[in-house]
């Protein structure tokens, strides 16, 4: 299976706010990656009958990554990454969606610590 692509990062895209922020480095990525699978079999592995509805937009980072890599469905799967739907997926499209996942999660914890960063630093300089 090839490695699917991460999406650019716009204005538009989903972000992790400071829950998601504290929910990843309290859980830590491997128990993300673990959370993802489990939820990637639950709503992706099969065709639902509810196919574009069934992923939430809110409440959990990896919602917001599925919702950010066009992952949240399997007609977005299908159009996004060229996952045939209509069949059952086999594990290694799974693993290629949950890595995606992953990652998309990764890079954005990554964004959000810099930009913590940047801002503590900003505070420093408007001190002087």
């Amino acid at each position: 299976m090839r490695k699917l692509k991460l999406p650019g990062r716009t204005k538009e895209m989903p972000r992790l706010n400071d829950t998601d922020y504290r929910l990843v480095q309290e859980q830590g990525i491997q128990e993300i990656k673990d959370q993802a699978r489990k939820i990637v079999r639950n709503k992706l592995e099969e065709q639902p009958d509810n196919d574009g509805v069934q992923t939430p937009k809110a409440g959990n980072p990896i919602y917001k990554a599925m919702h950010a890599c066009r992952c949240s469905s399997r007609r977005e799967l299908s159009r996004a990454h060229r996952i045939p739907a209509g069949r059952k997926l086999s594990e290694s499209e799974i693993e290629a969606v949950v890595n995606l996942l992953t990652r998309w999660i990764a890079r954005e914890y990554n964004f959000f610590t810099e930009e913590e960063q940047m801002q503590k630093s900003l505070g420093e300089f408007s001190r002087k």
